[in-house]
């Protein structure tokens, strides 16, 4: 096991049903606020004094909540933007993971849990909550999935706790120590501002109709 660190503070807050979830499978991690970097232990130290061979050691890498995705909310359909028009706000609060080496690889078991409340014109029912994991060194993207966590919005708080574990987020142990693993809300209702509005093609005029002749005036008949 690479690192391993108390994975009690991640639950707290959340619901005792949630809690044993994610103890059960990640017994054992670090955790992190909104904004806060996760990994708050620090490898020990080496034996050698040469710290390109330490730097090149693997390690568990850390993780964190995605600036600017840490909350969504789910409006009224054709009412996007509007706080009065909210129907739920969906939040990503706590974040862990424990990782082994297996072979050249780095897996991280990954946690993640949340709540959903109901807005202005929430009700009950179920929420489709839509998590992204990515593992991300520099400019590449070494692992993402797209995870959805049901929920069920029920009186008398219109709330629910939500949690999940993503088992897989694999690494090569080569890079581990210069990759981040980013847990956020994949918002899918917000549009792309770097994809370009596809230009439809003008109508091109139709073409004028060919003027029909004038029939011909009948000639009179010569006079004998």
């Amino acid at each position: 096991m690479v690192s391993s660190v108390s994975f009690e503070r991640v639950v707290k807050g959340v619901s005792i049903a949630a809690a044993f979830l994610l103890v059960g499978a990640l017994a054992g991690c670090g955790d992190t606020s909104i904004g806060s970097s996760f990994f708050h232990m620090t490898p020990e130290a080496p034996k050698t004094t040469d710290n390109a061979q330490f730097a090149q050691k693997p390690t568990c890498p850390n993780a964190e909540i995605r600036f600017g995705t840490e909350s969504i909310q789910l409006y009224e359909n054709g009412k996007q933007g509007d706080v009065n028009s909210v129907r739920f706000q969906i939040s990503v609060q706590r974040v862990a993971r424990e990782c082994d080496q297996i072979g050249d690889n780095i897996v991280a078991r990954v946690g993640a849990a949340g709540r959903v409340v109901a807005g202005p014109k929430g009700s009950t029912g179920k929420v489709s909550v839509p998590v992204r994991i990515a593992a991300v060194n520099g400019d590449k993207v070494i692992y993402s999935a797209l995870k959805v966590v049901e929920v069920e919005v029920a009186p008398p708080d219109f709330g629910a706790d939500w949690s999940l574990v993503d088992e897989q987020v694999t690494i090569p142990a080569a890079v581990s120590n210069d990759t981040i693993i980013y847990v956020g809300l994949d918002d899918k209702s917000k549009p792309d501002k770097s994809a370009k509005p596809v230009q439809k093609a003008k109508p091109k005029p139709a073409k004028p109709a060919a003027a029909t002749p004038a029939p011909a005036e009948p000639t009179a008949p010569a006079k004998q």
